[in-house]
């Protein structure tokens, strides 16, 4: 896949960040985001820079659809071997899954820290047999096996600059820097062995996306006390990428009914290296608590939060391959559409972190 311009946009994003630290000299009292667990960092004498790490774990309903679909239908209408079947899936992934994310950074003085931060999510779905077609009642019995897989991944790597500032009760964090992010939906319909007696099938459907780009991210994130150690944090960030994208449908294999020759064949469409964009919002609500260590200059923290994230990828519709006929005895109409434009993926769960200041 095509990287020409995406270093040039990830660092132009970051150099706009750092730009920023090196203005605002008011005296403004230092402010913690949900990563920055201390607000204590004077030695007597001045501001003591010191370094933030964490690591969370979110656990979020993964909607990451392929943008495309993938049917496919069996029948044997002939006695004795009568069977019918009819499927329609290949959309992508939609199930709960984990995922890790970390961060460190750097504090420099009361109102200016970098930050670098880490997300990825990995997940694979399967079902056996696929999701039947809406309002199709199968009939009879086939000794295929029929099963649908699909896989996402999609992750983040951020590097930012963070302004913190006081308003009333609460603490607010603005950041601004660059991102790189990847999305990746592929899905699969496979139809292996005798169908009934006599045919016997062996095909594969199999449709997917691929984006990688780079671009802005910009954050706020504010947090108010609930007592000594504890307070309630609620953010959200909006991040823009440029890149290329990658999409497929694509159909092959062989179905055969005795004596007849079998039906063989195969097609694939492709749109390689297309320009395409991503914008992702993201949102947290929670609540972190605070304990300073004894006998050692660190402050560890605890936080849980309601997370969500939205993924809107804006891509061109690329078409899809068909695999049909009648062979003998059987039957088959089956397509893989590719991606037919615009994706959008949604992510919602808990995350629960715990890191370190020192």
């Amino acid at each position: 896949m095509k990287t020409n311009g995406l270093v040039g946009i990830a660092a132009v994003a970051l150099c706009a960040a750092l730009t920023c630290a090196s203005v605002a000299q008011e005296d403004i009292q230092y402010a913690s985001d949900a990563e920055f667990a201390s607000d204590v960092a004077y030695d007597g004498n001045g501001w003591d820079p010191y370094l933030f790490a964490g690591a969370e774990v979110t656990f979020l309903n993964v909607d990451a659809p392929t943008g495309g679909l993938i049917t496919l239908s069996f029948s044997d209408t002939t006695a004795p071997g009568v069977s019918t079947v009819s499927f329609r899936d290949g959309d992508g992934v939609d199930q709960f899954g984990f995922a890790p994310r970390l961060w460190l950074g750097f504090q420099l003085n009361d109102r200016w820290g970098i930050v670098s931060r880490y997300w990825s999510m990995n997940e694979t779905q399967s079902a056996r047999p696929p999701t039947a077609t809406p309002g199709f009642t199968p009939t009879g019995t086939n000794f295929a096996t029929i099963e649908e897989t699909s896989r996402a991944r999609l992750s983040t790597l951020d590097l930012e600059g963070v302004r913190s500032i006081s308003a009333g009760e609460w603490k607010l964090d603005a950041s601004v820097g660059a991102r790189h992010a990847a999305y990746s939906t592929h899905s699969e319909i496979f139809a292996f062995g005798v169908f009934t007696t006599g045919n016997f099938v062996n095909l594969t459907l199999q449709n997917g996306l691929d984006f990688e780009g780079a671009g802005v991210t910009t954050g706020l994130m504010g947090r108010r006390a609930l007592g000594q150690r504890a307070h309630i944090f609620v953010g959200g960030r909006g991040s823009f990428l440029a890149g290329f994208s990658d999409a497929f449908g694509r159909s092959a294999g062989t179905v055969a009914s005795s004596p007849s020759a079998p039906l063989v064949g195969a097609a694939t469409v492709r749109r390689d290296e297309a320009d395409a964009t991503l914008v992702i919002w993201e949102t947290q609500v929670g609540i972190q608590w605070d304990f300073p260590l004894s006998n050692s200059p660190a402050t560890a923290f605890f936080r849980t939060a309601y997370e969500y994230q939205h993924w809107g990828l804006g891509i061109l519709p690329t078409g899809g391959a068909g695999f049909g006929g009648t062979i003998g005895e059987i039957t088959t109409n089956s397509f893989a559409t590719a991606p037919r434009g615009p994706v959008n993926a949604n992510l919602g769960g808990i995350s629960i972190a715990a890191g370190f200041t020192w």
